[in-house]
């Protein structure tokens, strides 16, 4: 009879501000022994956060980030093991699906983008005087620059728009398809259209 495989139980949970009753919870396998300990612990978070950078799950499901605060321990004995789906019997996401899943999530960067983009405008004549460097800024440009919120936004900008790129970089490509779809829908619903009459012609309307 083969030796069975000693494993641990953890479980990542999405959103820690949410009330428990509104949390969704994702189970992990760690193949270890040991039970709750720091190194099943990390175990769990780096499977994880693998899948979610692989996109084996929604880029949403965590919206506040994913840390070692999200794992929880599940004893071996707990109901919830009947209850959660295991990760490896996780089905396949359709590349449809996640394509839609990538137009969100770069959606969503966009809408950040701008927004910060936006907040920084006013930085811009400090930004380029910085760079030229062929004038001292003036004196109220001197105060934005000792403004704390100055370096917060440039640095958040900078983040933000890494993010974008990074991610663009590892997208499948799968987005098209949606346009795609979208294209395929818009041409059904043309044809339909010519296919209908304009206009009817009755005999009593006969032409003179």
């Amino acid at each position: 009879m083969p030796r069975r495989k000693s494993v641990t139980h953890f479980v990542a949970v999405n959103d820690l501000e949410q009330p428990p009753e509104e949390q969704e919870g994702l189970l992990i396998e760690v193949p270890h022994k040991g039970g709750d300990n720091a190194s099943n612990r990390e175990k769990a978070l780096e499977i994880v956060l693998t899948m979610w950078e692989k996109g084996q799950i929604e880029p949403d499901l965590f919206p506040n980030g994913l840390t070692s605060e999200n794992i929880f321990f599940v004893p071996p004995d707990s109901p919830r093991l009947e209850k959660l789906d295991r990760t490896r019997e996780s089905l396949p996401i359709p590349p449809i699906v996640k394509g839609a899943q990538e137009i969100i999530h770069l959606t969503k960067l966009q809408l950040e983008v701008q927004e910060v983009a936006e907040v920084a405008a006013p930085y811009v004549p400090v930004i380029e005087a910085v760079l030229s460097g062929n004038r001292p800024l003036n004196n109220s440009e001197r105060e934005i620059a000792r403004d704390k919120k100055y370096a917060k936004v440039i640095t958040k900008l900078g983040e933000i728009v890494a993010s974008v790129s990074d991610y663009r970089e590892n997208c499948t490509g799968n987005a098209r398809l949606i346009l795609n779809a979208i294209a395929w829908q818009s041409q059904q619903g043309v044809e339909n259209d010519s296919d209908t009459p304009t206009g009817l012609v009755h005999e009593s309307d006969g032409v003179i």
